[in-house]
């Protein structure tokens, strides 16, 4: 309980309530709780839901449309008769009062206000308006929702729910979406009482659904948040990795990095069997240390206790060796691929390539395999880089990053004597179309660089392990979209980790260009960060052995390579043991003739 009382200091009450709607009052324990609107969070995007003939709506119909977006700051009592008397026949009376009716049921769907849009529903068919069929669906499913749900609470006011926990969870969470705050409250009683009578604790299940649910309808509610948290310490609740996710992503949510990380270091202070990070955790702190990690930022500043990217890849490896036993190739919640990609993301975002060659370790010692996105990540970041620098006016006796990418040959040994001499004749080895235009021979010249020279083949090549002659890469046209990728095409890594190699040392002579370099050796210099990235990252880590490592990847990942659901890797299964027959079955049919 001590991490409890940690989550419960971390949170301060900072923002002034709207309203304090009577019923979601009483729902969250009679505490002092208010519902701010989510105008903030649903108006960011007030144009997703016009279709491309808005240009063709007449001034009155685009004036009730910009409306859409300011419904939701009233009180829940209050938007009803907003909508309503905005959409009387007195002030918006045209031809297209028609598409008006489908857009706002739309954009009240979108936004789970399920009861006003189906009153909007009724009202338009009372005025003899068809709708489109796909608003007529999806209002009709969600009328026969609410109605079962009305009368499921009569159906198990009898059974016993202390061992229900996620079914209390979604009925809960279900009601506050519906905007029905007393049969939420009906069922979270029903759920508590029970337990008390069984002698067990409540699961934090169904109030990590309550916190989820309040950061996607009322994101900026800290009242609500409080409110939940003491609840959950009134019935004796122990929260769970859900709660904790929950309320980073909440205070994530209102830039309270500084509460943000005082969860997390709450989490690892009191980490155990029971209560580890998950990749959620870990997504949403490499997502936020990707801003946080600009020293010149003025929207996001780092706060004091903020964890570094690199610890925390560091903590997501140690957490996941503690959870499966130190297993690697084991399966956890804690490391996957999309978490592996985020973090990808936030070294690339920070220039900080040593560290992305850290991560990309991952995929080999976890068992993952690289796919199309892994290859997105890293070319597009460069690319982005390039053509920022090419967008700034180069100074005498400047060097820039986009310089020596642009001036260095693919299959040439690293050399920045070579490369300086180069930048300073004006002899690019990529001719750009424009001064600034980044297009697809940069991309395949950035794809010729991960091509090693005959000096460091034999480097690079593994002891004991034969060097594949061509590694599969994706093709120019396959990284921007102009062409189709086969979901059974397997990616290489070992092209990726050269082309970030090199782009280190690029790193490392845009530093030195400038400055006196006689006596200077590049390669002395480039160890230490490769050892310092990989001890910072890496540390402790004790990889299984190679006969071990093979065998595992062979009986338990060689199914979840990549991205692919279960059904898509026993179809791919399946296709190459069928590929497999039919050779020996033309190889035996050759031997017979």
């Amino acid at each position: 309980m001590a991490g409890f009382f940690m989550l419960q200091s971390s949170f301060r009450r900072i923002l002034k309530p709207r309203f304090a709607p009577q019923r979601f009052t009483s729902f969250f324990f009679s505490t002092s709780c208010s519902l701010n609107s989510s105008s903030q969070s649903q108006a960011s995007s007030p144009n997703q839901t016009r279709d491309s003939n808005s240009g063709n709506i007449p001034e009155p119909a685009r004036h009730v449309l910009r409306h859409r977006t300011r419904i939701i700051a009233k009180g829940p009592n209050d938007v009803g008769a907003y909508i309503h008397d905005k959409i009387s026949v007195a002030k918006f009376h045209n031809v297209y009062r028609s598409t008006m009716f489908n857009r706002l049921i739309h954009f009240l769907l979108e936004r789970d206000l399920f009861k006003l849009a189906i009153s909007v529903y009724k009202r338009m068919l009372q005025e003899q308006f068809l709708p489109s069929r796909e608003i007529s669906l999806r209002v009709t499913a969600i009328t026969e929702v609410v109605d079962d749900m009305a009368n499921a609470f009569d159906t198990i006011r009898n059974a016993d729910l202390s061992t229900s926990g996620n079914t209390v969870s979604v009925m809960v969470t279900a009601y506050l979406r519906a905007g029905e705050m007393n049969a939420a409250e009906s069922w979270l009683k029903k759920y508590e009482s029970d337990c008390m009578e069984q002698g067990v604790a409540p699961d934090a299940a169904p109030y990590a659904g309550i916190l989820e649910t309040l950061q996607e309808i009322q994101p900026e509610n800290s009242d609500a948040v409080h409110a939940t948290l003491y609840r959950m310490r009134s019935e004796g609740v122990t929260p769970d990795i859900a709660v904790f996710n929950a309320l980073i992503r909440s205070s994530l949510a209102r830039r309270e990095y500084t509460e943000a990380f005082g969860l997390y270091h709450a989490i690892m202070t009191n980490r155990s069997d029971s209560l580890l990070p998950s990749d959620l955790t870990f997504k949403k702190l490499f997502h936020v240390s990707k801003f946080l990690g600009h020293k010149h930022s003025r929207k996001y500043k780092r706060p004091n206790n903020a964890v570094p990217p690199r610890q925390l890849f560091r903590d997501m490896v140690q957490c996941h060796l503690l959870r499966t036993g130190n297993v690697p190739l084991a399966h956890s919640n804690i490391v996957s691929v999309s978490c592996i990609h985020l973090a990808l993301r936030t070294f690339m975002a920070l220039d900080d390539y040593p560290a992305v060659l850290m991560t990309l370790r991952a995929f080999r010692q976890f068992g993952f395999q690289p796919n199309l996105q892994t290859y997105l990540i890293v070319i597009t970041s460069l690319i982005l880089r390039i053509k920022q620098d090419l967008g700034c006016v180069r100074r005498a006796g400047q060097y820039r990053f986009a310089d020596f990418v642009l001036h260095m040959k693919p299959r040439e040994p690293p050399d920045i004597d070579v490369v300086v001499r180069r930048i300073q004749r004006g002899e690019p080895v990529v001719e750009l179309s424009g001064p600034a235009f980044v297009g697809p021979e940069t991309v395949a010249h950035l794809l010729a660089l991960w091509e090693p020279t005959s000096s460091s083949r034999s480097e690079t090549a593994p002891a004991g392990r034969k060097r594949s002659s061509t590694p599969s890469i994706p093709t120019v046209d396959m990284l921007m979209g102009a062409a189709p990728v086969s979901p059974f095409q397997e990616l290489s890594l070992a092209p990726l980790v050269r082309l970030l190699r090199k782009m280190t040392l690029i790193n490392l002579f845009k530093k030195a260009a400038g400055s006196n370099r006689e006596g200077w050796d590049w390669k002395k210099a480039v160890g230490p960060i490769f050892s310092g990235a990989k001890q910072e990252m890496w540390h402790d880590f004790e990889p299984p052995p190679e006969s071990v490592t093979k065998r595992k990847q062979r009986g338990r990942i060689g199914a979840h390579r990549g991205l692919l659901p279960f059904s898509a890797s026993r179809v791919r299964r399946m296709v190459k043991n069928q590929t497999l027959r039919s050779k020996q079955g033309r190889i035996t049919s050759s031997k017979a003739y």
